[in-house]
């Protein structure tokens, strides 16, 4: 059987799908992946693939572009799609195929009710985590315990060339987020408690964190922000005692090599699926009652004090320090 997952962005996303590739491999499905660059540099040389296909997204922006592009899928024969984005281009992939398609349960209708304060009183209970939600779709196939797989990149001898010198006992802290109501602004005090209990502390993530951050560190912690590839970011990750992290890439890399991870929400919830299981790490909310005030966090706050991410950085510390003892890591 050959099977084709779509899984275009964003990098958190493309990571979580990363669950499907163990149990598809384990049950001899050949598998392709496809999906915008330059995610894909997360499978670089994954054996669980058959091929890793990559597109520019401007090259799918057309139905005329998708028309062409599905042509050419159609060559490989594909026995399904597991479609684990569900929008409107992957629609249109799967339309022009017609090759058998499975989709995610997606929620998205209640994941938008939650932004109203009179809906998540019903709707608070009702869990939903994508992770469970992309592996759902493999019980066509089959596969009974679903549950138990977990998001997993495979990391290889080149990607720790030139990040071997890093210190012992130390703690990854993912300062950035792709919009500021998710960047929790006192990781600077959290990496100075860190230091003061033995820790050492690095600092990953791109250029544009490290510009937008006007944090002063302490002159121990080392940033690397900026300065890795992808994967040698996830070498950092993989080689640290555990990870501190806003809602994004870095928290979900964390969870794919196996690193546990305290995530802090600001603008967005937990509700919405993409917090760590409890064997993966755990998360920290002020549960206001204006939290959620949008699904991806682009929003501007309307009282215009983010007091959703003023959490005592002692509060974050010794959240962090519970998840190791549960991990039985010590500093």
């Amino acid at each position: 059987m050959k099977v084709l997952i779509i899984r275009f962005s964003s990098l958190g996303d493309v990571i979580l799908a990363s669950s499907l590739l163990d149990p598809l491999y384990n049950l001899d499905i050949k598998v392709d992946f496809l999906t915008f660059k330059p995610f894909g540099e997360i499978f670089k040389e994954d054996y669980r693939l058959n091929k890793l296909i990559e597109v520019d997204k401007k090259e799918l922006k057309t139905i005329s572009q998708i028309k062409s592009f599905t042509n050419n899928l159609k060559k490989e024969n594909y026995d399904y799609i597991l479609d684990i984005h569900s929008n409107l281009r992957t629609f249109s992939i799967s339309l022009f195929s017609r090759i058998k398609t499975i989709r995610y349960k997606k929620n998205s209708i209640k994941r938008r009710l939650f932004l109203y304060k009179p809906f998540r009183r019903f709707l608070i209970n009702q869990n939903f985590n994508v992770l469970f939600a992309y592996l759902e779709t493999l019980k066509l196939f089959g596969e009974k315990n679903y549950k138990k797989y977990r998001p997993r990149l495979i990391l290889h001898s080149d990607d720790f060339k030139g990040v071997n010198n890093l210190p012992k006992n130390f703690v990854v802290i993912g300062s950035g987020a792709r919009y500021k109501n998710k960047i929790y602004p006192y990781f600077n005090k959290v990496s100075q408690i860190l230091l003061e209990n033995g820790f050492n502390v690095v600092l990953v993530g791109s250029k544009d964190d490290k510009n937008l951050d006007r944090n002063v560190y302490p002159k121990e912690v080392i940033d690397l922000r900026g300065e890795l590839s992808l994967r040698q970011s996830m070498a950092v990750i993989s080689k640290a005692v555990g990870s501190i992290s806003n809602d994004s890439a870095v928290a979900h890399l964390s969870r794919a090599v196996q690193t546990p991870v305290l995530m802090i929400y600001g603008a967005t919830h937990p509700y919405f699926g993409f917090a760590p299981l409890e064997d993966e790490g755990d998360f920290i909310i002020k549960n206001l009652s204006c939290q959620p005030c949008d699904l991806h966090g682009r929003k501007e706050c309307k009282f215009k004090s983010l007091y959703c991410l003023n959490i005592e950085p002692s509060l974050v510390v010794n959240k962090f320090l519970k998840i190791l003892t549960k991990f039985n890591i010590s500093s």
